[in-house]
């Protein structure tokens, strides 16, 4: 079996790595922050119920 020899890391792509993982963190913290203080354009739809009013029950067919 031959042996693989590990890859060496360099500083440019450790700084790559670092951004990456960055941006990747601060683009989570903006959706985050986004879905929480930006209201919906448009209201509910008047034949939707209410958000949060959901039910654990599942309605009978009475057919």
């Amino acid at each position: 079996m031959s042996r693989h020899r590990a890859r060496r890391i360099t500083p440019v792509d450790r700084a790559r790595r670092q951004l990456a993982v960055g941006l990747l963190g601060v683009g989570a913290l903006a959706a985050t922050f986004l879905t929480v203080a930006v209201d919906p354009a448009a209201p509910p739809a008047p034949d939707r119920a209410p958000v949060g009013t959901t039910s654990d029950v599942a309605q009978d067919s009475r057919d």
